[in-house]
């Protein structure tokens, strides 16, 4: 009775994801010139907007993909638009709900991880700046 389960499951699985086209250090490219990670801390409405549209022409003049990083809430903005964005906490705004919590170790570790994952040619910043930990670029 198990078997057509089986059936229909391989049936409609999903097909493998091709391989990623690796760089000569042996990991994914993310465009022909990597990855770009701009910061957009504390900026909303145009001057997000502005940011968006001027960050989409010069990455794609220089080959290269944007990957966003907000503490917005409001992710449409970049749906919108079809961007690569992560989401980081704001350790500020989440210590005074939960002072306890260590925040900051935990943005440290999301910008960290973003940087592994990514493993950016070039970190932009517009507004508020990270902190130092997402500012390490790939070699190359």
């Amino acid at each position: 009775m198990m078997g057509w389960l089986r059936r229909l499951s391989r049936r409609n699985a999903p097909a493998p994801a091709p391989a990623p086209e690796a760089t000569a250090s042996g990991r994914p490219a993310a465009g022909r010139g990597g990855a770009v990670v701009v910061t957009v801390l504390d900026l909303t409405g145009d001057s997000l907007e502005r940011v968006l549209e001027m960050t989409e022409q010069r990455c794609a003049a220089n080959g290269t993909r944007p990957v966003f990083v907000t503490e917005s809430m409001d992710l449409l903005p970049f749906r919108r638009r079809r961007l690569a964005v992560e989401q980081v906490v704001n350790p500020e705004a989440r210590a005074v709900a939960a002072p306890d919590l260590p925040w900051q170790l935990y943005r440290e570790r999301q910008l960290a991880l973003i940087r592994e994952r990514w493993q950016p040619v070039a970190v932009v910043s517009f507004g508020r700046k990270p902190g130092p930990g997402l500012l390490t670029v790939r070699a190359g």
